[in-house]
């Protein structure tokens, strides 16, 4: 997970998130300019509905930094993900408890280490690097596992991330700058859409 350094204290993209979130005071030192990758495809929710929608899922959620769980960005980041499952329309029901007939959707989002050039290309980054200034990057993976009521499963693997300035470096060309508070979401969802899609292209 790379991160924001300033005073001798280190936070990623999403914890100043989740810092803003909860209203915790942050240093004015630290940037707000944060960019969302442009290499993964925007999903829409309605573009996954169904003629008819399977069964109730329980939805299992757990956000991890660098493969550790990380509670307070599981609970923040929860809604969204349960929010972006509701609205396709796929299942009758979320819920995150179990349901009659076993159906279950194991969503896990990683936020990893993105060091140079090359590690971000592996995770799918589509932004030139070299820029003016200094921009660092947070890179997310999204493991999916879909189990149906037979008890077969369905697992895929998104990638996305998010890319940050720091002080008056100049932005990636073309993409509007977003605050941590809306552009975390919008990463969080679209990981989750796309990896909807997959299992959907697949017929679940």
């Amino acid at each position: 997970m790379n991160t924001f350094s300033c005073g001798g204290f280190s936070l990623s993209t999403v914890t100043r998130w989740l810092s803003l979130v909860m209203l915790v005071p942050l240093s004015g030192c630290l940037t707000t300019r944060v960019y969302v990758d442009t290499a993964l495809p925007v999903v829409r929710a309605e573009d996954l509905k169904p003629t008819s929608p399977f069964g109730p899922v329980q939805v299992m959620f757990e956000f991890r930094t660098r493969g550790s769980p990380n509670s307070a960005a599981t609970e923040k980041i929860k809604p969204v993900v349960l929010g972006a499952v509701g609205k396709t329309g796929l299942f009758s029901q979320v819920s995150e408890t179990p349901v009659p007939d076993g159906r279950m959707l194991t969503i896990v989002i990683d936020n990893v280490k993105v060091t140079d050039q090359g590690a971000a290309t592996g995770i799918g980054v589509g932004l030139t690097f070299g820029l003016v200034g200094t921009m660092i990057t947070d890179g997310y993976i999204c493991a999916v596992t879909y189990r149906s009521p037979s008890g077969k499963t369905n697992s895929k693997t998104v990638k996305h991330a998010l890319h940050s300035t720091i002080g008056n470096a100049s932005g990636p060309p073309g993409i509007p700058a977003m605050e941590p508070r809306e552009a975390v979401p919008q990463v969080m969802e679209q990981l989750t859409l796309n990896a909807l899609q997959s299992l959907r292209q697949d017929g679940l």
